[in-house]
């Protein structure tokens, strides 16, 4: 009966709704903890702690104390920004220069090709998550193969204080949780559905841990590791004298073409009619041979 109510206990001392990701929870775990706060309630206090002298004051379904190691969680100045960088270049054959961008970041450790994108030989897009220490190197590329060196560079930051705090500190209430039922789980003189209750929140424990750490992996490798677009154009040529008149053959040439496919079309169809036509034509010769005799006589 002790086990009991110190497992009962232990579920409720840690606010597990706070750990969970979407703030819910399903009916079967709310009744359950309805019911196992009426058992808290209703439980009565241990000779120790009676002797002990003035007993503590109960502590409130769902409340807890900060961890200890809340004070460690909280982030310096600049220690949860995520970057992005933004560059736009002019360059001759940006169709290339992409593709050497591309073999650039492949050659790096801990670069990942996002995005290629080429427009023929007139623009190009690249982009790539890679470490800190790789943005340096690709400005300097960019910086050899622009018009003029010059590059419109921007760069932007994400603060992610509040979600790292937050993942952090559901990562050590559930560890925590975790550990104390594992505890509790491996006493030997637990009961069954002692157990078996045990069991499934400390399976649902592990999972929403390991989900939690999934998401701390996430935005740890967003922030080690920064986004990195370029945008490359090829220069724009300013028209000479003669350009209102540069498509002037072409287009006399691609007219004649159009004209003799057009007369060709009519002489198919004037082969294809002949057929037809040489009856007709050998009635109309009869006819007007007739007509002819017939005047004369």
């Amino acid at each position: 009966m002790m086990l009991r109510a110190l497992a009962v206990a232990l579920l409720l001392a840690l606010p597990l709704a706070a750990c969970n990701e979407d703030g819910s929870s399903t009916g079967s775990d709310d009744s359950a903890q309805t019911g196992m706060g009426r058992m808290v309630a209703t439980a009565p206090m241990s000779t120790e702690i009676q002797s002990a002298g003035a007993a503590p004051e109960p502590m409130a379904v769902g409340q807890m104390a900060a961890p200890p190691m809340a004070e460690a969680l909280q982030p310096d100045a600049a220690g949860f920004l995520a970057y992005t960088h933004d560059r736009n270049l002019i360059t001759e054959a940006p169709d290339s220069r992409v593709a050497a961008l591309e073999k650039l970041c492949r050659e790096m450790a801990g670069c990942s090709v996002l995005t290629v994108r080429v427009d023929g030989s007139r623009s190009g897009y690249f982009e790539a998550r890679l470490p800190k220490p790789g943005v340096a190197r690709l400005d300097d590329y960019l910086s050899s193969i622009a018009e003029n060196g010059e590059i419109d560079r921007q760069t932007s930051a994400e603060d992610l204080s509040d979600q790292m705090v937050d993942v952090k500190q559901r990562i050590a209430l559930l560890t925590t949780h975790r550990d104390r039922l594992q505890a509790l789980y491996q006493r030997s003189d637990a009961r069954l559905e002692d157990l078996i209750t045990i069991s499934r929140e400390l399976a649902d424990t592990q999972t929403r841990l390991e989900r939690a750490e999934g998401e701390f992996g996430r935005l740890e490798s967003r922030i080690d590791r920064d986004i990195y677009r370029a945008q490359l154009r090829a220069p724009v040529t300013e028209p000479g004298l003669l350009a209102p008149f540069g498509n002037l053959g072409e287009d006399l040439l691609y007219s004649l073409l159009y004209t003799l496919r057009d007369a060709l079309d009519v002489l198919v169809w004037i082969i294809g009619m002949l057929p037809a036509l040489i009856p007709l034509v050998l009635l109309l010769t009869l006819a007007v041979r007739a007509i002819r005799r017939r005047r004369k006589g």
